[in-house]
């Protein structure tokens, strides 16, 4: 947003970002910036963080997890995050196993290893152990009794992906503050909740529909910029919305002319033989 009077586009926030908009060229005083009311919801949860409740063992865990996740050069999410919350959920056998316990580093070896492999990112466990200077026998023992273990609680070593609303969260402050637009975007994100796809490129082209539903002139280029995505794939999927939309709004139209063709009162004649009452069609 430019500035009304030096035409500056740089403003700050003295009060944070629910106070008023400063041009930090004249110091006009502007209009203030919306926030998002859901944002507390969206943040999200580093299993990793301990606090003072976690136990001593906790954190040696999670410590070590660090750790080796920085020698492997592995991203903290969802990879490094995943695994700290494998190891919350499952810190009871863990902690009671003498085998997986006795080394730590091993462990959270295999267990790296495990992680990457669930999201399709092949790393052998030889090559995690040169990197650590560990036994790769030794690896991939500890490989296969936690694999055993996650079996056994058979619960689930992936966390629940972002979704299309997130991303959209995330990015559209980089395009507008236009409240509306933000809601109505929202609103689509909503109706379409069962559409497959990438949620990125979903939470792109519901937030170009609304743009184009409004005519803001939002390119599909700075949309796909601001959501680290192709125009391309912007404009897949505003199309693929776009369609859907009109055939629930054609859906909708023929239930509506139902209704009223079933309510609608019914012309009759009386019939010259015995002055029964005849429908007309």
């Amino acid at each position: 947003m430019k500035c009304q009077i030096c035409n500056a586009v740089v403003a700050v926030y003295p009060e944070g970002l629910e106070g008023e908009k400063i041009c930090s060229n004249c110091g006009l005083v502007t209009d203030h910036t919306p926030t998002l009311n859901g944002y507390t919801q969206w943040t999200p949860e580093w299993f990793s963080n301990w606090n003072e409740q976690d136990s001593e063992t906790l954190k040696e865990w999670l410590t070590t997890l660090r750790a080796v996740s920085c020698q492997l050069n592995i991203p903290n999410y969802p990879y490094r995050e995943e695994a700290a919350r494998t190891i919350r959920n499952q810190n009871h056998s863990l902690f009671k196993s003498q085998k997986l316990s006795k080394n730590k580093r091993a462990t959270v070896a295999a267990l790296m290893h495990l992680t990457l492999k669930e999201y399709n990112k092949m790393r052998p466990i030889k090559e995690i152990s040169k990197q650590l200077s560990l036994d790769s026998k030794t690896v991939m023992k500890q490989t296969w009794l936690l694999n055993k273990m996650l079996s056994e609680k058979k619960k689930p070593l992936k966390t629940q992906r972002k979704t299309a609303m997130d991303y959209l969260h995330e990015s559209v402050g980089k395009l507008t503050y236009n409240r509306d637009i933000i809601i109505n975007a929202e609103n689509t994100l909503k109706q379409i909740k069962k559409i497959g796809g990438n949620p990125i490129g979903i939470a792109a082209g519901a937030f170009y529909y609304t743009c184009k539903s409004f005519k803001v002139k939002i390119s599909k280029e700075k949309i796909g910029e601001a959501f680290h995505i192709s125009k391309r794939t912007v404009y897949t999927n505003e199309a693929r919305i776009r369609k859907l939309n009109n055939k629930q709004l054609n859906k909708n139209r023929l239930e509506l002319l139902v209704t009223e063709e079933a309510f609608s009162p019914l012309e009759t004649s009386l019939c010259p033989k015995d002055n029964s009452l005849v429908m007309l069609s």
